[in-house]
């Protein structure tokens, strides 16, 4: 019969110390993946935005909170370029910023 094996752990405490850090650490690292993505997302948005008064390009913003970030425009027509119309076809602009940088 094979003899048992003692293991002797010494820094516990620093152990469980760095796993009580761990989920802070983990958030922070993801904050700032997420604030990278949205701000490539924001600025792939606005140089596929259509320019006729530059208004729409400019108005893009973006957002950030604990774990989530958001990019907008503030324009009341947005929608209507970035969808289409029946008078006007769709030119989905920020559709495409975001497939671009989901790769």
């Amino acid at each position: 019969m094979a003899e048992p094996i003692a293991i002797k752990i010494t820094n516990l405490p620093q152990i469980k110390a760095a796993f009580a850090r761990a989920p802070g650490l983990m958030a922070d690292e993801l904050n700032t993946a997420i604030k990278k993505s949205i701000l490539s997302i924001q600025a792939d948005s606005m140089r596929n935005t259509p320019v006729l008064t530059g208004r729409l390009r400019a108005s893009h913003t973006s957002m950030f909170q604990n774990l989530k970030g958001s990019v907008y425009t503030n324009t009341n027509y947005a929608i209507y370029v970035h969808d289409g119309t029946k008078y006007m076809k769709a030119r989905p602009f920020m559709q495409k910023a975001v497939d671009s940088n989901n790769r």
